[in-house]
Order: structure tokens, then sequence, then C-alpha cells
């Protein structure tokens, strides 16, 4: 009799409560999966919930595909769901005040990956990934694995995708078949996380994936070239350089600007080329030492960088110059 008196007061006040009480009131117990999203043989955490039993006196009881994994006083459990095109039934009961209280929940595990295309600036052969320059351009491509059933994996051009940069939605680049992402980087020193939700059409199966884009600084640096091999990619030069010979020309490769920089080479501070390759000579004999400068810079992007070399040159040999 009191808890039919209780639970009218709770209706009476219903103007005065928060919108939880009458969902709570409807729906006693509340079981909560995260993540919500599981991947294939994922570990997920089930939290079971209340605002109408006391569960710290109740018995529960989890279930995974029938069979019992947890009994007793339980707060939390976790339950690595099946692989791909699998599908997970996790039940929960709750026996309080000899009443029965039962939620189940049906996961089907679903995978996408982000893979991120940063356009920027390197040299042709560089075996690295380019980094992301500032408010250069990015591409992002979802690659997802939605199955359902382990061999059935649904086509990826009929797939719904979802894009959100930050919190906010990018409705123009959402849609059926829509995988890729082509945005626009922050600014230096800023962080953006992007985050792509799939779904297949009926709604049924579901993966999300995010990745932050951070900006990186721009390098400059400058490899020797030889006359028959070409630039050694191999080998940046260090702050010195000795030269063995009476010419030796350098190239300069510009990594991780938005867009191709312009280039200034000095020596001793004189400028010298704005070409991507300069030749060094001596004349006379001698030795000395010089000062190879070069600056990369990019107005389309407020990026610049910076690289000197100090070069020893002619063992018996004048230091009066170089010529371009």
């Amino acid at each position: 009799m009191y808890r039919v008196v209780f639970l009218a007061a709770l209706f009476s006040l219903a103007g005065i409560l928060p919108a939880h009480a009458q969902f709570a009131s409807s729906d006693p117990l509340t079981v909560t999966v995260s993540p919500d999203t599981p991947r294939p043989y994922e570990t997920v955490t089930v939290t079971p919930s209340s605002t109408l039993i006391d569960l710290s006196a109740a018995k529960i009881t989890v279930s995974v595909n029938g069979r019992v994994v947890e009994s007793g006083g339980v707060q939390s459990v976790p339950v690595t769901v099946a692989g791909p095109g699998g599908t997970t039934s996790i039940t929960v009961t709750a026996v309080a005040s000899g009443q029965t209280y039962t939620q189940t929940i049906t996961l089907h595990p679903a995978d996408v990956a982000l893979v991120v295309e940063p356009v920027s600036t390197t040299h042709p052969f560089y075996l690295g990934g380019a980094l992301t320059a500032p408010v250069g351009v990015v591409r992002v491509i979802a690659i997802p694995d939605l199955r359902t059933s382990t061999n059935a994996r649904l086509s990826s051009s009929a797939l719904v995708y979802n894009w959100k940069w930050g919190d906010k939605v990018l409705t123009d680049q959402s849609g059926i078949g829509r995988s890729i992402l082509t945005a626009t980087a922050p600014v230096q020193y800023r962080d953006a996380q992007i985050t792509c939700t799939v779904t297949s059409q009926d709604g049924s199966l579901v993966a999300q994936a995010s990745t932050v884009i951070s900006p990186a600084s721009a390098i400059v640096r400058v490899y020797p070239v030889d006359p028959l091999r070409g630039p050694d990619f191999d080998h940046a030069l260090p702050a010195s350089f000795s030269m063995s010979t009476e010419e030796q020309a350098f190239r300069a490769v510009a990594y991780f600007f938005g867009s191709t920089p312009s280039l200034a080479w000095a020596v001793n501070g004189a400028s010298a080329s704005n070409d991507q390759d300069v030749t060094v000579r001596t004349t006379g004999t001698g030795q000395g030492t010089a000062s190879l400068s070069l600056t990369a810079s990019s107005a389309d992007t407020s990026q610049s960088a910076s690289s000197e070399l100090s070069i020893n040159f002619g063992a018996k040999k004048a230091s009066n110059i170089f010529g371009f």
C-alpha cells in the first residue's frame, strides 16, 4: 500500500520534478553500456542503475547470450562482445522487495578506421607520413567494417556517414557513401577532433571513430646534390659541412607546408638565389668558412622555417669567395 501512495505522489509532483522522474517510474531499471558502439572483441562496461530501486539491497544477475557471468551485489561488469558480424545479448535482472526487473540490450559490434591524409609538402621519395599544415588541406578517409553476419560485409558505398568537426555536424559532407572528408586544418597550436559515425541504412549497425588533427610546425632541410646521382635525400646536412671539391650543389626541401613555399638562399647574409637548388664554388687558394642560410615561407598559410649551414672549404685555399 505504501508503494502505491509513493508512486501517486511522484505523479502528482510531475510538474516540479526533473524530466527523468517519469521515465524512471515507467522504467525502474536502467542499463548503461560503455562504450555504446563497441568494436569487435572490445570489452564494454555494463552498469545497472535505478532511481526507484535500491540496487545495493537487490540481487542482480548479468547474463551474456544466456550464460550468467555475474550475480549478487553487482555494480558494473566487464563484458567482451562478439567478433565481426556477431551479436551479443546482455540481460540484467534485479530482484528487490519481491519484484523482478529485467532489461536486455543487444549489441552488434562494428568497426570503422579513420585514415588521415594531410596535403602538405615533402620531397618526392619521402617514406614517412606527411604532417598536417596549419590551415592546410587535410583528407580523412573512413574505412568501415559493418557486417550482418561473419562473411556478409556491407558495401562501404551503401553506408551512411555522419561527420563532425568538434561539436559541429558537417551536414554538407555527410550522407550515403560519403566516406571521405576534406577539410581545412585549424591554425597552429589548435587541435580539432573529427568524429565519423557510420550506420547501415536501416540503423541496425553503428560504428564510430574519432581522430585528432594537430597542425605541425614547418621545417626546411638542406641536402647535398651529387652531379651523377642527384640529391642524397637519405642524409639531411647537419649544422656543418666540409667541401671536398671546388664545387658543391645543395637542394632545399620544405616539409609540412600547406602550399609550395618561396625559397631564399643567402651566403654570409647576402642574397644568393631563390631556386630550389644552389651551387657553391670556391676560388683562389687557402681555407675558410662561410655561412649558407635558407629560408622558406608561405604567405597562404603564414608558415616559415629556416636552416643555416656552416661550410668549411679548401684545406689550402684562399677564403675570398663564393660564386654561383
